[in-house]
Parts: structure tokens; sequence; C-alpha cells
């Protein structure tokens, strides 16, 4: 029994087992953990004995952090992500490296649908088996339209959907043979009759980039227009009364200001420091009060966590909360009284955040800065840009709260170098649109020291959040970054040694030892695919409604609360904090783990439909090149062929192996590798070549490449101690 556990014992699998109640009941880890009478360090270690005994199928892992031993006795649950070649990759509900799924163990699951599936090992890799379909996850899809006296049909143009989808009698609408569709399902693979759906919308032939948008919108699901009565809420929303006012907290008089990028139009945040008498800084960070327009249980609510977030495209924005809140009443715009939640930290001289304060407040916000103004104003562009006066008097004023804001955050990033955290410098792509829409070129998006001004106090606020949870032993929504799964270190050691960069682990992977050896390798050659081997070695980041590591900040404990405008855990966070101070109901763990794995998996999508609008881009930018060379990085390796990415665009083409005629090549998986049978010559991760552009599809947003030249040959990749790798999940 559990209760014959000694408080000081270690705890053994055995007790946890115990402690588990039969099938088919489960239990909250929170329940758990006080069933087995631990503290805080306790249920640390509890977490992560349940995480490993649920990833070796020993008990069943539920939604929302629950545990039980289960009906399906060495079975998981998660989220399956297909991939073009017709395998896939189970991302497990509550974390977890992800487990391959070969095309023979899919069964009737589709891309995106939440599964059940058996776990098996093969030649010491684990493997997932799909059992069930538990929750469909693509509602709407993209295809060309047949029509025969049989019948009609969708070819879906998204290889990882079914090869042909049936067509209801009467949901064709005015689509002809031959058209580009969106259709939406109404029956799905594993119903009889196979999967069928109705025509939502018949597209133009045109291949522009608005309309190629449009139809990866539609292609992902995404829902675009608000229902009537969300709308309708927030025109009504109506600015605070005096009787709000008076209530809260009044910094009007306070100098916070925001800071964002030229583009931005929905401002949530606004910062403001001032040296303490006794040394270091009183830190404010304001942030607008979503949740006071924004009730439960609404319209507005229903639609914000629907979306779950704000997507952002190059040529438009898909906001969570419709525009008349997002970039009106909720925004913190200059000069206008906005109502605040407000964390007001103490910062000390060594970077270590002390004592803090969560209240709401009644702010005014007295310049809306950009990131480029601020650069400008204080020499932050490089290291040789100098400070200069703003021409306009009224901006020039706040230069000391500039001033101490920017002294205050180097002391806050400086505690956090201490502590170890990662610095990945990896470049985002800025997609420059022309002003007819076409597409300008693919940059490296600016970053310099202003950016992470702001940043950095968004860090500690949302630090100062999840510790004040956590001291009060409190359920929320948390952001959890495990460790690099022990995979994905032993490929990064493998390419480290092999581009002659050894990073030495010895004991526990921390963020600190990475983050010296990205230090050590700062004028590597190679250091733009050393960055990325790191990134791809990485766990991926999900929420969870109890607090744990979050690796790349090397944070015990930390949270999203500074972005509820375009973030609906956020959101959440602003709920619970509001609902204390007012003495409110709170809302149970198991109510916020399922709506943490909810914005898990909608945070996911919206990642992906940002990176296919961006390919898209891309291969439009490309597409205005055909015939012209470059020089490129080889980036990716598989068996049909090499990812190469252009050193003057963010921009990256596929080398088919067919492509390369000069031998015959063979293709090794094991070190992911091409090499002539004649000649010799290898092809892999970390060559530099000397490519042309020979085709574009824009509709499945492929770039064709063609070898001109080698300039840089691949350094040699040793071979895995263990057997064949399985593919890596691309991120």
């Amino acid at each position: 029994m559990a209760s014959a556990r000694r408080p000081d014992a270690p705890l053994r699998d055995a007790d946890i087992l115990a402690a588990l109640p039969p099938p088919p009941r489960d239990v909250h880890v929170r329940d758990l953990a006080r069933t087995l009478d631990l503290d805080a360090d306790g249920r640390r270690v509890l977490r992560e004995r349940l995480k490993a005994l649920a990833d070796a199928g020993r008990i069943e892992r539920l939604r929302g952090n629950r545990f039980g031993r289960g009906t399906h006795s060495g079975e998981v649950t998660g989220t399956l992500t297909m991939t073009a070649r017709g395998f896939g990759f189970l991302s497990l509900d509550g974390g977890g490296e992800d487990l391959f799924v070969s095309g023979r163990n899919v069964g009737p699951a589709m891309h995106r649908d939440r599964v059940r599936a058996r776990v098996q090992e093969y030649e010491g890799e684990r493997e997932a088996s799909v059992t069930a379909v538990l929750e469909h996850g693509t509602r709407t899809f993209v295809g060309t339209y047949r029509e025969a006296r049989a019948g009609a049909w969708v070819n879906p143009q998204d290889p990882r959907l079914p090869d042909t989808v049936s067509v209801e009698t009467d949901g064709r609408a005015a689509a002809r043979d031959g058209d580009r569709v969106a259709g939406e399902f109404t029956a799905w693979p594993d119903e009889m009759g196979g999967p069928r759906c109705r025509v939502l919308r018949v597209f133009g032939t045109e291949a522009d980039g608005t309309r190629e948008t449009d139809v990866i919108v539609y292609d992902l699901g995404l829902p675009v227009e608000f229902g009537a009565e969300a709308e309708a809420l927030a025109v009504a929303a109506k600015p605070p009364g005096r009787r709000e006012l008076a209530r809260r907290h009044d910094l009007r008089a306070r100098a916070l200001l925001t800071c964002d990028p030229e583009s931005a139009r929905d401002f949530d945040d606004a910062v403001h420091a001032e040296p303490l008498e006794t040394g270091g800084w009183r830190l404010t960070v304001a942030i607008a009060d979503v949740a006071h327009y924004v009730r439960e249980e609404t319209p507005l609510d229903e639609e914000a966590r629907a979306r779950g977030t704000s997507v952002y495209l190059p040529d438009r924005v898909l906001p969570m909360l419709p525009h008349a809140l997002s970039s009106d009443l909720c925004s913190l715009k200059p000069h206008t009284e906005r109502l605040a939640l407000v964390v007001e930290m103490e910062v000390a001289p060594s970077g270590d955040v002390g004592r803090y304060d969560i209240f709401e407040a009644v702010m005014r916000s007295h310049a809306r800065f950009t990131y480029e103004r601020v650069a400008r104003m204080l020499g932050l562009r490089d290291a040789e840009d100098a400070p200069s006066p703003d021409p306009d008097p009224a901006f020039e004023s706040l230069r000391p709260v500039l001033e101490d804001l920017l002294d205050c955050t180097r002391a806050l990033r400086g505690f956090r170098r201490r502590r170890g955290y990662l610095d990945l410098d990896i470049p985002e792509p800025r997609i420059l649109l022309a002003p007819d829409g076409t597409v300008a070129d693919v940059v490296p998006a600016e970053r310099n020291e202003a950016h992470k001004l702001v940043e950095e106090a968004m860090l500690a606020a949302n630090e100062a959040v999840a510790r004040h949870f956590v001291s009060q032993d409190r359920p929320a929504v948390f952001r959890i970054h495990d460790a690099p799964p022990e995979a994905g270190i032993a490929r990064l050691l493998a390419a480290a040694n092999a581009f002659d960069a050894p990073l030495h682990l010895k004991g526990k992977v921390t963020p600190g030892r990475l983050s010296q050896w990205l230090k050590g390798v700062g004028e590597h050659p190679q250091r733009r695919i050393l960055h990325q081997l790191l990134l791809r070695s990485m766990a991926v980041a999900a929420y969870n409604e109890e607090s744990g590591l979050h690796f790349g900040l090397g944070s015990e404990a930390y949270l999203h609360f500074t972005s509820p405008i375009r973030r609906y855990p956020d959101l959440l966070v602003h709920r619970l904090l509001k609902a204390e101070l007012h003495g409110d109901p709170l809302p149970d763990a198991d109510t916020l783990g399922a709506l943490a794995d909810h914005c898990s998996r909608r945070e996911r999508l919206a990642v992906d439909a940002e990176r296919t609008v961006q390919d898209l881009y891309k291969a439009l930018f490309l597409s205005r090149h055909l015939g012209e060379s470059f020089d490129g990085l080889v980036i990716g390796v598989t068996s049909i062929g090499l990812f190469v990415q252009l050193d003057t665009h963010l921009v990256e083409g596929m080398l088919p192996a067919a492509a390369l005629r000069d031998d015959q090549y063979e293709f090794d998986e094991e070190i992911k590798e091409f090499r002539g049978r004649r000649s010799g010559r290898r092809f892999g991760l970390g060559a530099h070549l000397r490519v042309r552009v020979n085709s574009v599809d824009t509709t499945r947003r492929r770039v064709e490449l063609g070898l001109v030249a080698v300039l840089i040959d691949p350094p040699p990749m040793p071979r895995p101690v263990r057997g064949n790798e399985r593919p890596v999940r691309p991120r």
C-alpha cells in the first residue's frame, strides 16, 4: 500500500503503481502527490517517474496530467503528424520524445488526429502503432474537384491526407471538374463508406500570394471570420467607468511606454524602470487587461479559445480577438486610458528579481516606440553605433526611462546568463512585400538589443507570475520545455565531433553547458548549421497545468502572461490572477489541464500555418529567379535529396538525388550521406554548393535545384553507436 511508504524513503515505481486507483479510474498528479505525501522536490521526481512509466507503457497517461493503470496497458495517447512519405510521428499527451509511426502502423488515422497507440520496440528503437482514433484533427482541406457519372470526389493536394474523398450529393456548390476547391469532411476514413466531404469554396486559377494564402488557411482549417455574436460583443464593449477606474491602482502618471515592430497594430505590453535608492531598479510591466472584456463562457471567449492564438502571415493576421478589441479597446495606445494587469518587481544590481507585486491598474502609455527608434536613440544597432538625440522632444524627454530600462534588462540578462540559458542564433525569415503584393526579398529579421530590452522585461514578469503560483502550490497554465531527449543529444554529439566542434557533456545535460559550447563555436565556419543541429535536438515546448522545467530558459517555473491579446494561455493566467485578487472560485487542475492540452495543439497548428505560408512566399520569390545560380549550405539530407539553404536569402530548395548525375550515388541512412560508387564523392550535411534554380511549384511550395559546383565538401560523419536511426521529425 502507498501509505506504507516512509515520507523520507526514496520514491519507487512500486510505490507509484500501488497508489494508482484500479481501472477504469484515474488520478491527477497533484492528488497522487498528496497520497504519497511528497514535498516540492518529491513531486518533481514523481512527474519524471510517471513520464517514464507512461513512456514504457506500464501506465496510461490521459489528458490533463491524469494517470491510471488503464484498460489499455502498454498504450499511449497523442497527436499524429504525418509526413508526405507516408510515415508519421506521435506527439505524446503530456510531453516526451515523439514516437515514430511507420506507414503500415498508421491504420485509419489521418494527419493531426489524436489517437491511441501501442508502443513497441524494433532494434532498440521505440515505435508506435495506432490502435484507435480518439479525435479528428483535420476539418477542412483543399484539393482538385473531379466529377464523373458515378459521382464526384476531391483529390486533396496535401499528400498526408487520403488520396480520394467522395463529395456529398448535396454538397457540390458551383464546382466544375478540374476546379481547385476547399472541402469540409463530413465522414472520416474509419467510417463506413470511407471519407466524404462537402465543398465550401471554389478557387480561381491564379497563383498569386494572396490567393494561395487563402488556400493554405482552408487547407489547415484555420478560422477566418468571427461569429456575429462575438463581433457584436466586441463592438459593444465600452471603456471602463469611473467606479472601475477608482478601485484600481492609478499609474497614469508613470511614464510607461510601449515598444514594438513598426508594423504592429496591437500593443499589449508597456514597460518602465527607475533606479532605487538602495540600488537596483523598480521594473514595471503593464499588460492589457483583456480578461476584463473577454468573460468566460461568452461567444467572445469561445471564439478566442477555438483559435488559441493569433496567426501571423506575411500579408495578414488572423487575430485571436476581433479588431474592435485587439487593435482598439484592449490595445495600449499612447496617451489613452487603458486597463492593465501589472507586475511590479524589484531588480537587484545583480539582476536577481526579489520582491514583486501583482495588481490591477489604470494606465496611460506615454509614447509608442518602435525597436528601430529605441536602437537609434540608445546606439544599439552595432558595436560602432553611437546614441543619437531624437528629433521629437516628446520622445527625447523619455530617454532617462529608456536608459534605466537598458541598464535594468542588461542586469536581468546577466543573471540569466550566469544561471544558464540557451542563446541560439538562428535568424528568422522576414518576407519583404512590394507595393503590388509580390515578394521583393526574403531576408533575416533584424534583431538588436532593443528587442532584447523588451524581451528581458517580459521574461522577468512571466517568471515572477509563475513563481507566484508555485509559491502557493496552485495549478496554472505553465510553459514546459523538457530537457533534450537522449537520442537528440546523441545525434548532436556525433555531428559536433564531425564538424570539429566537439561537445563534452559529463553527467546531466544543462542549458549552461550547451550555452558554453555555443559560445565556443561563435567563430566556427559552420556555426549556422551547428545552431540548427542543436535546435533540432531539443524537445518541443508545451503548456501544462503543473509547473516544470523550461530547459531553454534555464527556468524552474515559467508561464506566458504578457500577451493576452494574441495568446489564450496568457488570458487564462490573467483570469486566475484576477480570481485570486477578487476572491472568486478557481478552476481545478483537471479543467486547466484540458485547456493547456488544447492550447498546445492550437499552437502547433498555428506554427504549421506560419511556416507553410512562409514556404509559399519563398517559392514565389524564387519563381522570379529561375535559371539563376546561388551559393548555399546543405542543412538537411534525406533519401530523396539534399535541402540547401541559400546564403544571400533565407530560402531553401531541394537538390534531388536524381540530379547527381556524374556518378551512381548511394544513400547511407545511418550517416545521412550520398556517396558516389566510383568517385567516392560525398554529399551530406554541411556541404557548401553552388546551385541553380531549376523549377518552382508554388502550389506545392516546392523548389527544385540543380548542382552547379561543389564549393566545400561535407565533414565525415561518424556512424552512430546504436542501430539505424529513425527519420528525424523536421521542426
